[in-house]
């Protein structure tokens, strides 16, 4: 019983190399569905779910931190498969994406360049220098995706437990090897690790539900969701008494705690929400919405 994640460069039968394991190990092979689930479930265009996983981040993106937002849908979605077990996941990142469990079992492939070229030429009726081209744009957006997102060299050995060079094996050797590797008793999920996979599964979910409406930190344990807001805090603006403001401010606080409980009671698993709010900087979202609302008066 194992989770296993497998990362490829473009065009080197990562997709066959899942679904062959998958099959001879009797476990769940998943990629794409997880795009659509997670597009269906938080309701974002598939589009800017694929967009997030596979251009690399622009120079706004890198300031403002969009694309994160993109990518907890799809670690949410993902942690909803991984904690029923037994699963090879193919999409990219899978890796990166659940680096908290530690008893991922996580594999790169590589193939010749050549083969790679030869799989385009075939499949997509490209030229070898239409398929050279092809390839060099899609790795460098991989790169430069994994550098720019997670601060990490793709290459890096230390990410993978087993990299496997296709250029002198066939499928079905590579196979062979994962599935062995799969075996290992250091890849058996455990009862505590089951738990906690499910906890992280719920609090991962939460916390992308709940990330356009308020920051949170969210933690799960075994349905009971606890989340610590950060409270909001109203300057005096010098406009309107005191008292109206304290007004406007409990109102805010009351609507945002309601609809917070409402997503969340929404989630699949959580059988409770405790909430809790904490002092937060100056110039806080209640901050703005209620100089506005006292300024129109």
């Amino acid at each position: 019983m194992a989770i296993i994640t497998i990362a490829r460069e473009c065009c080197s039968h990562g997709a066959e190399v899942a679904e062959k394991v998958a099959d001879m190990l009797g476990y769940e092979c998943i990629s794409r569905e997880i795009l659509l689930e997670a597009a269906y479930f938080f309701n974002i265009p598939e589009q800017k779910l694929l967009h997030s996983i596979h251009d690399a981040p622009s120079v706004l993106e890198r300031i403002t931190h969009g694309r994160e937002k993109y990518l907890a849908y799809i670690r949410a979605a993902l942690l909803e498969h991984v904690k029923k077990d037994n699963i090879v996941y193919h999409g990219f990142a899978g890796h990166l994406l659940i680096p908290e469990i530690t008893h991922v079992l996580k594999i790169r492939l590589f193939a010749a360049e050549s083969d790679r070229i030869a799989f385009l030429q075939k499949e997509q009726k490209m030229s070898p220098e239409e398929a050279v081209a092809f390839l060099k744009n899609e790795d460098k957006q991989r790169v430069d995706w994994t550098r720019y997102i997670y601060n990490s060299d793709i290459h890096d050995p230390e990410l993978y437990d087993l990299i496997i060079n296709l250029t002198h094996l066939k499928i079905q050797n590579a196979c062979d090897i994962i599935c062995l590797a799969a075996r290992n008793d250091i890849y058996e999920t455990t009862a505590a690790s089951k738990k906690f996979i499910c906890d992280l599964a719920v609090s991962s979910h939460v916390k992308a539900a709940l990330q356009d409406i308020c920051d949170a930190e969210v933690s799960a344990d075994d349905g009971v969701v606890h989340i610590q807001v950060a409270g909001q805090k109203i300057r005096k603006t010098g406009v309107a008494p005191s008292k109206l403001q304290h007004q406007v401010q409990e109102k805010i606080r009351e609507d945002l705690n309601r609809e917070i409980v409402q997503i969340t009671r929404r989630i699949p698993d959580v059988k409770d929400c405790l909430l809790y709010t904490s002092p937060s900087p100056r110039d806080s979202y209640a901050d703005l919405v209620c100089r506005l609302l006292l300024e129109k008066r």
